[in-house]
């Protein structure tokens, strides 16, 4: 099997790579949307303007015409007055400009000569461009060209060819380097915000980072020390909702573990005690039957009588402690519990004919089923019969009933019942009332029941003692 191999990050980097990758997302997107747009505004406004010029140009009704009006001049002479280019009115985004070449890319108009020529030296070094790269003049198609550190747009017009004695083209261009360098200066600012938000971004992120952190260190601080045996409460207040759920469960589980931890030692005090007894009396008759101080009839009765009870006290002590593994596998199925009482009363009938006990049922006529598990809750109900045998006078009543949905079982004896000062304690381990054996059978009987999801209770009444359990 290959074996993949994950680096384990902190939550401080894997916070500051999101933030940061994140804000970088954000202003990639920005930069990308503004540039889009600004791209777009100067191609339209320049289509517009441009096309505009081309319009005139081209217009059939209002051709180009000579300033001031003179006849032509014979074919193949040069006009004495230059064509009257009509500029346009200036838009958001400037002016456009017109010069005049040859096919061969000379500039033929506007010339040293004209008066206020403050952009001749552009125009040349326009011309120029268009040399070097060849420009299609015959296109009518907008165009773009770099010059002199400048951005322009251009659209080429062919001039008519009375005008001058060879082919020449009308150029119509805009000076866009101020959009442009706009744009770059708001790229530049773009690009120092995102570094200073990258920059706060990350700061905030290790801030958070470390408040989160921090907590989570101190819970798991507080877990190994709950791994060392160490359940005291951790009395840190986190101002988070989630962390202090996280922490109140944890202090939850301490105290069960806690409580167990007690319960188990309790536990094994109380199992070396129990079975001090019976082996101490064990020992006592085997050693006056090998020194001869004791009858060997009467002490092997003992022997085998304290022998059994050390056996049932194992199997119940095993018992006890299969049921309240953390781990236990229970198999539900659906029983009958008239069926499973029935059953356990049935187990013990010869016992309470000894005794001279009667058993009465009181069950619903129709079966009460209940998923569980057959066999833990088959010793949960010998044992109450067990308990309600020991200490009954003639009768004992077992009644099973559905009401409301719910189901109830009961199991009394006609006895004496229990004094005030047993009762609350009779579930304990190991506590043993009046007539008890060694105080584990109750406790099983509660453990079965509530690992059910029941309720056991018991309580006198005129008829004697009630055990009655809900599920």
């Amino acid at each position: 099997m290959l074996k993949i191999n994950t680096r384990k990050i902190s939550i401080r980097t894997r916070i500051l790579a999101i933030v940061l990758a994140l804000i970088a997302v954000i202003f990639l997107v920005v930069f990308a949307v503004f540039n889009l747009l600004v791209g777009e505004y100067i191609k339209n406004s320049v289509n517009e303007q441009l096309k505009d010029a081309v319009q005139i140009v081209f217009d059939e009704k209002n051709p180009p015409r000579l300033m001031p009006p003179v006849e032509l001049p014979p074919p193949g002479q040069r006009p004495d007055y230059i064509p009257n280019i009509r500029t346009l009115p200036r838009s958001q985004i400037g002016k456009a400009e017109a010069l005049i070449i040859t096919e061969n890319y000379e500039l033929i108009f506007p010339d040293l000569n004209m008066i206020f020529m403050h952009n001749y030296e552009e125009m040349i070094a326009l011309a120029s461009q268009l040399k070097t790269e060849q420009a299609d003049l015959q296109s009518t198609e907008i165009m773009r060209l770099k010059a002199t550190g400048s951005e322009y747009y251009y659209v080429s017009v062919q001039v008519p060819e009375y005008v001058f004695m060879h082919r020449s083209y009308l150029i119509y261009y805009i000076d866009m380097t101020a959009i442009t360098s706009f744009a770059d200066r708001i790229n530049t600012v773009l690009l120092v915000v995102m570094g200073m938000a990258g920059i706060l971004a990350a700061a905030i992120a290790i801030f958070l980072s470390g408040k989160i952190a921090e907590p989570v260190r101190e819970l798991k601080r507080f877990a190994m020390r709950i791994g060392r045996g160490d359940f005291s409460k951790n009395t840190l207040n986190y101002g988070d909702i989630e962390l202090a759920e996280l922490a109140e469960s944890m202090n939850k589980a301490a105290a069960q573990l806690d409580a167990y931890d007690k319960e188990q030692k309790t536990f094994f005090q109380n199992i070396s005690h129990e079975l001090r007894t019976p082996l101490q009396a064990i020992r006592c008759n085997a050693e006056g039957i090998e020194h001869g101080i004791l009858d060997d009839q009467e002490s092997s009765r003992v022997i085998i009588s304290e022998t059994d009870r050390l056996s049932e006290m194992v199997e119940d002590l095993l018992y006890l402690s299969r049921i309240d593994s953390i781990t236990t596998n229970s198999s539900l199925e659906e029983w009958d519990l008239r069926e499973l009482l029935s059953n356990c009363a049935e187990r013990q009938r010869t016992l309470a004919a000894e005794r001279g006990l009667q058993f009465i049922f009181e069950f619903d006529d129709q079966p009460v089923n209940m998923r569980c598990d057959e066999k833990r809750l088959s010793r949960a109900f010998s044992n109450l019969i067990s308990n309600a045998i020991r200490y009954a006078k003639s009768k004992i009543t077992i009644s099973c009933h559905r009401p409301y949905g719910g189901i109830t079982i009961a199991v009394v004896d006609d006895g004496e019942g229990i004094s005030k000062e047993d009762l609350p304690h009779i579930f304990d381990r190991f506590y043993k009332a009046n007539g008890g054996k060694h105080g584990i059978g109750l406790s099983i009987v509660k453990s079965v029941i509530e690992q059910h999801s029941g309720k056991i209770e018991a309580k006198n009444t005129a008829q004697g003692t009630a055990f009655t359990i809900t599920f």
